[in-house]
């Protein structure tokens, strides 16, 4: 492992979810996009890319049982990070930035996230019914597989459509603008610019895009620092897949709702991962049902741990629903996640 690019991919990550959750506000900004558009769709899909990279180069490059085994796992740990350790991760931030937010609790619009985690709870579901049907039943098995994506497609455009503008209160001055301003003559840019105060919607997409760019790259010279150690120390593939792969792949969204959560835009922070539960529980699982065997037989150790993730996720995504109900996500039922992470962990090394 190189220290150095192990740091410099952790610093890359940061710097790209900085840029990226100020460039994405700017967007919901200039297209007037609802608070759940902006996290739960926008902020959740570029920020899963990473994560949907791992199963699609293990199983079609990798190819082989191996590559089915690691895909798999990367697919089914995703949800589970999500629905876990993620919004453990919101918990502690609530106690970090809590005198600066003046309170130890997420104000949410729960319409919003509940409705994120109806249709994770529905897909993931499906992919879980998939997952156990006989492999006699291949057809059916498939049919299943290609309802994800078109159910996708509607949660996007149901969220596109409803809920309120999202507010642009408390929106910082977008960072690419900033630095253009910085280094061209006011009067330059009074010419040019019909509103100086407000950037140009080329340079708002530029930097979204440059900073998403930034959030891959970080997360795959990341992940392929984590596989070095997880390779030199001889851990086990199903803790690279299940657990250190997901890890380091979540970080983008981990980021993005923990600098959310410091600026006390809770609804973002949460949509963020609910929105991107989603998208894992559709995307990824059509790759996982249409390009591997996807069937789980819980007398194996490994296939039956892979099982209890399935079922870790759709509990926690119950229990998020249920909290949602409420304006507040109070930090005790935040660290629910942590809880839940930690036993399956021990599970896992008892079972290895």
């Amino acid at each position: 492992m190189d220290i150095i690019i192990f740091l410099l991919s952790f610093a890359v990550i940061l710097a790209g979810c900085e840029f990226f959750t100020n460039g994405v506000e700017w967007t919901g900004k200039r297209f007037n996009l609802s608070e759940g558009a902006i996290g739960s769709v926008l902020a959740a899909v570029g920020t899963a890319l990473p994560e949907t990279l791992v199963p699609l180069i293990a199983i079609l490059m990798l190819g082989g049982d191996a590559g089915a085994e690691i895909g798999v796992g990367a697919i089914l740990g995703a949800p589970f990070m999500l629905s876990t350790l993620a919004i453990f991760i919101c918990g502690l931030s609530v106690l970090i930035f809590a005198r600066r937010r003046n309170t130890r609790t997420l104000h949410i619009n729960g319409h919003i996230i509940r409705r994120d985690l109806v249709f994770f709870l529905l897909a993931y579901s499906l992919a879980a019914i998939a997952a156990f049907v006989p492999p006699s039943l291949g057809l059916f098995k498939t049919l299943l597989g290609f309802t994800l994506i078109p159910l996708y497609i509607v949660y996007t455009i149901y969220t596109l459509k409803t809920g309120e503008v999202g507010s642009s209160e408390g929106l910082k001055a977008l960072y690419f603008d900033s630095v253009i301003k910085r280094c061209i003559p006011k009067k330059s840019l009074d010419k040019d610019c019909p509103d100086p105060r407000e950037p140009a919607t080329a340079l708002i997409l530029i930097q979204v895009f440059a900073s998403l760019g930034a959030i891959i790259l970080g997360a795959n010279l990341f992940v392929n620092q984590i596989n070095e150690i997880a390779t030199f120390i001889g851990i086990n593939p199903l803790i690279l897949s299940l657990i250190i792969s997901p890890i380091a792949t979540e970080l983008p969204e981990k980021f993005n709702s923990m600098l959310w959560i410091r600026e006390r835009k809770d609804t973002f922070a949460i949509g963020n991962i609910t929105g991107a539960m989603v998208f894992q529980s559709c995307i990824p699982v059509t790759i996982g049902i249409l390009l591997t065997n996807w069937h789980l037989n819980i007398a194996n150790k490994v296939e039956f741990l892979e099982a209890v993730t399935i079922g870790i996720a759709l509990f926690s995504g119950a229990v998020l629903y249920w909290r949602s109900s409420h304006k507040e996500l109070k930090m005790s039922g935040l660290m629910l996640g942590g809880v839940l992470y930690l036993l399956f962990f021990a599970l896992v090394i008892i079972s290895i």
